[in-house]
């Protein structure tokens, strides 16, 4: 009696069969995973069975091939038709620097000079005096002082707008 061995019978993949299979499958867009599935093996047995055998990695190759021809015949096809998506897609494909939705602009900052500029220009708020650095409640006084200084302006003008009207 013969003694058997552990584990799944082995499947061939190298057949014509088998071979005609994958590539059918291959040019339907399934990956070497989903072709493996199809087939009723792994992902690995898949793998290792294509580096081991040239015949299932060109079956492979040929489908994936054989299925870009066919989409892109498609898409040729409708963009001769006068479909305006095909189209769009083709150029931005084929031609993309003419037809990319999104152009590269590079910008260089000096952000230490922005910042620079920035900070004389708040320690310069009264040219008058010395300048100096504020603590944060010395900018808060100033700047209260200077809202109710522009506020009291306002309220003269007007006063003075409404005693001339009043005349």
């Amino acid at each position: 009696m013969e003694k058997k061995r552990p584990g799944r019978k082995k499947k061939l993949l190298n057949d014509p069969d088998t071979l005609n299979k994958i590539i059918a499958l291959g040019s339907q867009g399934l990956t070497s995973g989903q072709i493996a599935r199809c087939l009723g093996v792994s992902w690995s047995t898949i793998d290792r069975r294509r580096k081991e055998n040239a015949e299932i990695e060109e079956a492979i190759k040929k489908g994936e091939a054989l299925g870009v021809e066919k989409i892109s015949n498609a898409l040729m096809t409708s963009a001769r038709d006068g479909n305006v998506t095909a189209q769009i897609f083709y150029l931005k494909n084929r031609a993309p620097d003419q037809w990319a939705d999104r152009q590269e602009m590079n910008h260089n900052l000096d952000l230490a000079g922005i910042l620079s500029n920035a900070n004389s220009r708040i320690l310069d708020v009264r040219p008058d005096e010395p300048t100096e650095q504020l603590n944060l409640q010395d900018a808060r006084e100033r700047t209260n002082e200077s809202v109710r200084t522009n506020a009291q302006e306002g309220q003269d003008e007007h006063n003075e707008q409404s005693d001339g009207a009043s005349s």
